[in-house]
């Protein structure tokens, strides 16, 4: 009690002395009082109805089967660590649905949620996937269309307007100076966009902290 009296009384004075010292001390008041900066959520799920993620590839953007699996249960693992997500259908099971739909007549995200027991599905459609940039420098990058389907309503939950779903534009922090150059080298790079993506995608529907956010290339 004693301490948090004592940072109740500094961020007082601080305030108070605003007047005298400028500038420079609004931005320490500030995050005292408001907390570190946010990247909120675009939406929330219901986290007691049970959730599948489909990530989807027609062209085959994402250069192995690999990779999109790293994605898939890196979205899966965030949604229940993260967004707390009661319960999220097994990446596996997920892909078992997939991979007989691409060598059947093709489903309904409907029809693929109710074979896995879903009631939400969190569709992607992968539009970009590389480790460059349009410039050519090294700069990981992906692209992806989300959107969430109510199974039980037979429709989309969210984004409301009717387009192909929420563009989500992932921009990966790489070290200065480091451009992977050898096979595995580049084959770890590649694994760990697929590992920022997927968290990108899972930051969609959880608040996190601007400093460690995926979405915000941190």
């Amino acid at each position: 009690m004693a301490r948090r009296t004592c940072l109740l009384l500094v961020i007082l004075l601080a305030m108070i002395a605003l007047p005298l010292a400028g500038c420079n001390i609004v931005a320490p008041a500030y995050v005292l009082i408001k907390g570190p900066p946010k990247v909120p959520a675009e939406h929330r799920l219901d986290t007691q109805r049970p959730v599948a993620v489909v990530i989807d590839d027609p062209d085959s953007i994402v250069p192995s089967m690999g990779y999109r699996r790293v994605m898939l249960a890196t979205v899966q693992e965030n949604l229940a660590s993260k967004a707390k997500v009661r319960e999220v259908i097994d990446a596996r099971d997920t892909m078992a649905v997939l991979q007989r739909d691409s060598a059947q007549e093709r489903m309904s995200l409907t029809q693929i949620g109710q074979a896995i027991g879903a009631k939400q599905v969190v569709w992607a459609r992968v539009e970009g996937f590389s480790l460059a940039a349009d410039t050519g420098e090294y700069r990981p990058n992906a692209r992806l269309r989300v959107k969430v389907i109510d199974i039980d309503a037979n429709g989309r939950s969210w984004p409301e307007e009717p387009n192909e779903g929420y563009a989500l534009n992932v921009n990966m922090r790489v070290r200065t100076g480091f451009v992977p150059s050898t096979g595995p080298e580049q084959r770890k790079a590649m694994e760990d966009l697929a590992i920022y993506t997927g968290r990108a995608m899972a930051e969609l529907f959880y608040t996190v902290e601007k400093t460690f956010s995926a979405r915000a290339g941190s």
